[in-house]
């Protein structure tokens, strides 16, 4: 059973403190994204120094998503018991294992040191929503959940421009070492801050006991797995992650098989013509993952002027299939920049509309939305995980990989999910 909750009737954060906290979060999980895929520019001398060869250096990329998959259920339980402010305490000393990570001498080391150092990241992204509904008033959360749902992706775009060159000055060791003490810095500011929940506001003491009154016993966490709430936020989720799997590994593999946009020309090996598609592919993913960035951001603004976060999600809803499509589509290098970049535009339309909906559910409070964001994420993680291996299922069949990548286009859908829960005006 999860802890009783207070009466709604809280005295706010001074603002001071309240945005410092929504920096601490933000920042964190940033620096979190940096550790995360600091590895992938320096994997080579990864691999050397460890001994391993590239399917063992793809685990240690995995394995934070594996912790990411199973993992923040436990968060909501543990912040119903412990509380927001020392779950998050935990989370980010978890992540600061990161720090130690670069100088262990063994691949086993490593994949332990990496898993830890993703229970804590898969700990803290899962609370973000608790912590930004505990202390903002429903005004202002559109703007905070943009910027959070957002955060890995700056981070990993940091650390695919930053690491080779710090690499290039430091060695690749101390660069990973860098990204963990920010969020080192991060986590001084945490611990620093204090509490992370408002004062409660003055009420009458129950009589012979000194102490304030509960209003109401809060749901334990089996109560929230019987929310259609939960289910219908984690598959609104789902179809636009298990894209962005997707497309991350099976987009070049496709643009190897066309030969419009890398054509064969005379002398070209084909092993120079997979380099080359991948320096493209990773160019228009960088422009996918920036146009996201710029519209969740922009999506949170526009949220707190319209007050409605269902025409968002339905836009959401039609443009990111019809845009992935139409890049499938494409056999110009201009119109699929555009359709790719509209395709991130889609992606992250929906994530802070789709937190600021949960939010203002009836009978939330910080202690539910941390249990339901942990099934949440759990569920969503899962579920996309598995697209591109049934992708890969469908390629050894014969399937047509444009085919297959159709069909994960069409599972972008999902946000519409969510347009069946009730909308509140005062977010």
């Amino acid at each position: 059973m999860a802890q009783a909750v207070q009466s709604p009737q809280q005295a706010l954060l001074p603002a001071q403190k309240k945005w410092g906290i929504a920096f601490i979060l933000f920042g964190m999980y940033v620096t979190f994204g940096m550790s995360w895929l600091g590895i992938v520019p320096v994997l080579p001398e990864v691999l050397k120094a460890l001994q391993i060869d590239v399917s063992q250096g793809s685990s240690l990329y995995s394995i934070v998503s594996l912790a990411k998959s199973i993992v923040p259920i436990m968060a909501g339980i543990l912040a119903a018991r412990w509380g927001l402010t020392n779950t998050l305490r935990l989370s980010g000393g978890l992540i600061l294992i990161g720090l130690l990570i670069p100088f262990l001498p063994a691949y086993a080391l490593w994949i332990a040191g990496r898993f830890v150092f993703g229970v804590g990241g898969a700990i803290w992204v899962a609370l973000m929503g608790a912590v930004t509904m505990q202390i903002f008033p429903p005004g202002q959360r559109p703007i905070v959940n943009a910027f959070n749902g957002v955060a890995v992706n700056i981070g990993i775009i940091l650390a695919l421009q930053l690491t080779n060159p710090l690499s290039a000055a430091l060695g690749w060791k101390y660069t990973l070492a860098i990204y963990s003490l920010l969020s080192g810095l991060f986590y001084l500011g945490l611990l620093s801050v204090g509490s992370l929940a408002p004062s409660p506001a003055k009420q009458a003491p129950v009589s012979g006991t000194g102490q304030l009154k509960v209003e109401s016993q809060g749901p334990g966490y089996l109560d929230t797995l019987k929310m259609p709430v939960t289910w219908i936020v984690s598959l609104s989720f789902a179809g636009p992650l298990a894209l962005y799997l997707v497309l991350n590994y099976w987009l070049p593999i496709y643009f190897q098989e066309v030969t419009w946009l890398v054509p064969v020309t005379e002398g070209m090996t084909e092993v120079a013509r997979k380099k080359i598609i991948k320096g493209e592919i990773n160019q228009l993913m960088s422009w996918l993952n920036l146009w996201g960035c710029v519209s969740s951001i922009a999506t949170g603004f526009l949220l707190q002027s319209f007050k409605k976060t269902k025409p968002f999600i339905l836009v959401a809803s039609v443009l990111l299939p019809v845009a992935s499509l139409m890049a499938l589509q494409s056999s110009d290098k201009g119109v699929l920049t555009l359709m790719l970049a509209l395709t991130g535009v889609g992606m992250f339309l929906s994530v802070a509309p789709l937190v600021t909906l949960l939010q203002s559910q009836p009978k939330m409070n910080p202690v539910v939305i941390g249990m339901i964001m942990g099934t949440m994420f759990s569920v969503t993680y899962i579920l996309s995980a598995m697209a591109p291996e049934l992708v890969s299922m469908g390629y050894k069949a014969k399937i047509p990989l444009q085919t297959l990548l159709m069909i994960c286009c069409g599972m972008t859908l999902s946000p519409a999910f969510a347009l069946l829960l009730p909308e509140r005006t005062d977010i």
